[in-house]
């Protein structure tokens, strides 16, 4: 899945349009063995980024769920709060867990190359406006 990034070295993400599915990395999956509970927010509510906002227990502990861009969950995977193993047999299609819905993309967040034209404009202007 070439859209699919990583997060924060053991989950996923991948965005369509302002719509952000959120799981674990198929790597990272096999550092443990078995998945026993999923705890997840409920629908509407609101997540920051980078703060946890749900857990998946594990064999070797709970692991922590993060969002790259703060959102508002429009979409739980309930089948993996009733079947956690899910995850683990496919992470990305069945397996996903959240899906939030942005303002923002976090995709530019990580590159830099779209910037170059942007900065050639402001720069001049900005600088000398705050003194």
């Amino acid at each position: 899945m070439s859209d699919v990034r990583n997060f924060m070295g053991y989950l996923w993400y991948k965005q369509e349009d302002n719509v952000i599915t959120i799981g674990i990395n198929e790597d990272s999956l096999e550092d443990f063995d078995e998945i026993s509970s999923v705890e997840l927010p409920s629908e509407g509510e609101q997540v920051e980024e980078e703060v946890a906002f749900g857990t998946v227990e594990t064999n070797d502990g709970p692991l922590d769920i993060y969002s790259p861009v703060a959102g508002t969950v429009l979409e739980i995977n309930s089948q993996v709060v009733e079947e956690p193993g899910l995850i683990q047999e496919d992470p990305y299609e069945e397996g996903w867990l959240v899906r939030l819905e942005v303002e923002e993309d976090a995709d530019d967040e990580d590159e830099d190359d779209d910037d170059e034209e942007d900065d050639d404009d402001e720069d001049d202007d900005s600088d000398e406006d705050e003194d």
